[in-house]
């Protein structure tokens, strides 16, 4: 709502602003509307039986990380890598070449960013169809495994969860596991577990693909997968869709339908391209020498919204006029890369004699051409919920380019089924507001650029008649976007204001008000008196309002999470606190935001928690700053008898201390050499009434070692943040107590180290560091590991030339 309480309806989603026009399209990276690009794509023309034959021998390709590449022999038997030195065998870490069993043939290679590999194998082509099957290779472990599969592979995937999907000519398949880490020997002497793996890769499900389809291709984003499928052979052979299911789920999932646009060529390869976008390969086209038909068409996904499409018809793979040109075609495969960067495989070069064919990466060509104008209707339609609502004021986050243009055109009516009838009425020219926003304090979507971005507003209004104001419980509106074939107005979101707040009605008397309305029989013609008065002051009341709007919330200066970053230092001062200049803003906020109660408790353990925890940003949270009392660092050595030892809230245990004689922190114990000690820790003020002599110097003894003392763990990354620490201890602690800073490379959970004497992680253990020669404490502070590449021995050759290796 805005000053005066008139609430308003928000359109900045591709689903608000969804239309039906072909020349405006949503840029998932600008979330924004915009001219989609009319660049004239130099695609091939594919015959779908001669692009089936290619499919079918077509051989894959995959790059690790490092650039070095893997592919089939022209035998489809072995797999061979290339770093450099000419093509071999690609081998495990018992130097086993990575073949396909018996008989059977290789038919692809995938590979995931985890250094999975994935590679399917059947021998349906050279003997009677019995092997088929995946083979897994991990290219930093260097295992490899292999399981049975009920239909014949084609296609293969490995995604970033470790699942291995297969595709056949008809059905998907899932398999999941890996071997153990090391090689398991069994005792006759000892139990044995039933099953030495679990998890051994197997095959879990099968699911069919929708009738009549036949599957070509397979890919996935973060939480989806994709497959390429066509209508197989006859009269229909050419018509395309893609198949859309989640990852993570079982063979009951159901597919959604996406048809191919029909401007797009027979494409028999599919990956993902990013941004919600798809690219597809077709093969060169027979005749074309020079290579002139060589941009790589591109999709986005595009569904009707269920209450417009009551059938559940399929979607669009709309084609994206934007072009990705390659420089040649060697394999209509794309490459599978651990990098995810979209590469295709381009034809041998004489810069790279021992690469045939070699990857490379696939980019959008810069300084696009743009659909010169278009107009689209909104589906979404706005119900204000009374009938005769006065829409008052429309708000554009938008850009607008020089030579570049939108206008909104709207219309307004009561009864839903009269939709149709009602004219669509141009409204005045979007006019530049210079406040960012309308909203108190808020940032334009679009960015702020004088007469160019930020904040654009309608008044809303008929272009003529007596009354002008526009009436009705239901409004929808139309874009008109202009471009200058260059650039391209963008619409970033949309935000209508209804009913209309009049000064007019509000503060004039009668006499002056609206007497009429709008009359259809009587919609031309100048504007009466009252007409004129209520838009001329609405003029005024477009700069009042934000203004009043910005002064309601003024609070918002003054509020550590909305203040301005240049008021944060003055908030401090007026606290009675200085900000370092060197704090990143978050920390400036936070600390504001908690100084009154540091302040309240200051000299406290909660508070000096709090303060470091604001310090190091987060780091007593994550356990990597510990502050504790020097008593609770001892160990004692007792049995404890009527105690509760349920410790699974005990900050330092954490559940783990329940079992044994040996504790650590408060409790009661029978012990005589201890009792003393906890006699100063439960009930001091009887020393002096009770205890011995011998007690009371023990109690006293207690004291001098453990009262008034701290200490600071320093764990990982907080390490580095000790100079800010100490700086906050001298400043929050009281004069007499004395502490001291401990650093540890481990962060562990305090009490239990000491009992089971090793580390217990309280957060993710952060990757191991490489070992460094003349340097590393081997099985302390390094590990070393395969890199995740085809060949991690001319990677670690490199890698040692410069003193260090992984």
């Amino acid at each position: 709502m805005d000053a005066n309480n008139t609430p308003y309806f928000l359109l900045r989603s591709a689903d608000e602003l969804r239309h039906g026009s072909r020349r405006l399209e949503w840029h998932p990276k600008t979330q924004s509307l915009s001219l989609r690009q009319k660049q004239l794509l130099r695609l091939p023309v594919s015959q779908p039986v001669d692009a089936l034959t290619i499919w079918e021998t077509a051989l894959p390709m995959a790059v690790d990380e490092h650039y070095q590449v893997a592919r089939l022999n022209n035998s489809r038997t072995r797999v061979e890598y290339n770093s450099g030195g000419g093509w071999r065998p690609l081998t495990d870490d018992l130097a086993d070449d990575i073949n396909a069993p018996g008989d059977a043939l290789l038919t692809d290679i995938a590979l995931n960013a985890s250094g999975r590999m994935a590679v399917p194998y059947s021998n349906a082509a050279t003997g009677d169809g019995s092997l088929k099957g995946v083979l897994v290779f991990h290219l930093g472990k260097r295992w490899q495994t292999q399981c049975d599969l009920p239909q014949t592979p084609l296609r293969a995937l490995a995604d970033n969860g470790q699942r291995i999907w297969c595709l056949g000519a008809d059905a998907l398949m899932l398999c999941e596991g890996e071997p153990l880490p090391a090689p398991y020997a069994g005792d006759p002497s000892r139990f044995e577990p039933l099953t030495i793996n679990p998890h051994e890769l197997s095959w879990r499900w099968t699911q069919a693909l929708p009738s009549g389809w036949q599957a070509l291709a397979l890919c996935s984003d973060d939480t989806d997968l994709y497959i390429l499928v066509h209508d197989g052979s006859g009269a229909g052979l050419g018509k395309q869709r893609i198949l859309r299911r989640p990852l993570i789920g079982d063979e009951h999932e159901e597919f959604r339908h996406y048809d191919l646009d029909s401007a797009c060529p027979f494409v028999i390869d599919l990956e993902y391209a990013g941004d919600g976008r798809f690219a597809a390969l077709a093969p060169r086209e027979a005749g074309d020498t020079g290579f002139v038909k060589r941009d790589c068409p591109v999709l986005a996904l595009e569904e009707f919204a269920e209450d417009d499409n009551p059938l559940n018809e399929p979607g669009e793979a709309r084609l994206i006029y934007e072009r990705y040109p390659m420089l040649g075609l060697a394999e209509t495969r794309f490459a599978s890369c651990a990098d995810g960067q979209l590469r295709y495989q381009a034809p041998e070069s004489e810069d790279y004699p021992g690469f045939a064919p070699r990857p490379r990466e696939l980019h959008a060509l810069r300084q696009p051409r743009y659909e010169d104008e278009a107009s689209a209707l909104l589906q979404e339609v706005l119900d204000s919920g009374a009938p005769g609502t006065a829409w008052h004021r429309l708000y554009l986050d938008a850009c607008i380019p020089a030579g570049c243009s939108i206008r909104i055109a709207a219309r307004v009516f009561d009864d839903a089924e009269a939709r149709g009838r009602t004219d669509i009425l141009m409204q005045p020219a979007p006019v530049w507001n210079p406040l960012p926003s309308e909203q108190p304090y808020q940032q334009a979507l679009s960015g702020y650029e004088e007469n160019r971005r930020g904040l654009f507003e309608i008044l809303l209004q008929r272009p003529e008649g007596p009354v002008r104001s526009l009436n009705g419980r239901y409004l929808q509106l139309q874009v008109h976007l202009t471009g200058s074939s260059r650039a391209t107005p963008a619409i970033h979101a949309i935000r209508v204001y209804a009913p209309r707040f009049s000064y007019q009605e509000a503060y004039l008397p009668e006499l002056f008000r609206q007497e009429q309305s709008f009359d259809p029989d009587n919609a031309t013609g100048p504007a009466n008196g009252a007409d004129v008065r209520e838009r001329l002051l609405a003029t005024f009341e477009s700069i009042l309002t934000p203004l009043e709007g910005r002064v309601a919330a003024a609070e918002q200066l003054l509020h550590p999470d909305t203040a301005p970053a240049g008021n944060l230092s003055w908030l401090a001062n007026s606290l009675g606190e200085s900000l370092p200049t060197h704090w990143p803003e978050a920390r400036k906020r936070r600390w504001l935001a908690n100084q009154t109660l540091i302040q309240q408790r200051k000299g406290t353990l909660p508070a000096v928690n709090l303060a470091l925890d604001i310090v190091t940003d987060g780091g007593v949270q994550n356990g990597s700053v510990v502050v504790t009392e020097n008593f609770r660092l001892r160990r004692t050595m007792a049995t404890i008898l009527g105690v509760d030892m349920d410790d699974r809230d005990h900050p330092l245990t954490l559940g783990t201390g329940i079992t044994g004689n040996s504790i650590i922190g408060d409790s009661l114990i029978l012990s005589e050499m201890n009792a003393r000690e906890f006699l100063a820790l439960f009930a001091p003020e009887i020393t002096t009434e009770i205890a011995t002599e011998d007690e009371r110097q023990a109690v006293e003894d207690f004291f001098d070692k453990y009262a008034h003392r701290i200490s600071i763990l320093l764990h990982g990354p907080a390490r580095q943040q000790r100079q800010a620490v100490e700086d906050m201890l001298r400043e929050q602690l009281p004069a007499h107590l004395q502490w001291r800073i401990i650093e540890t490379e481990h962060p562990f959970i305090l009490g239990t180290s000491p009992l089971l004497s090793v580390d217990t992680w309280l957060e993710q253990r952060p990757a191991d560091e490489r070992v460094t020669i003349n340097r590393t404490h081997i099985g302390r502070e390094g590990l070393l590991v395969n890199p995740v590449a085809f060949s991690p021995r001319d990677i670690n050759h490199r890698q040692s030339s410069g003193g260090a290796m992984s």
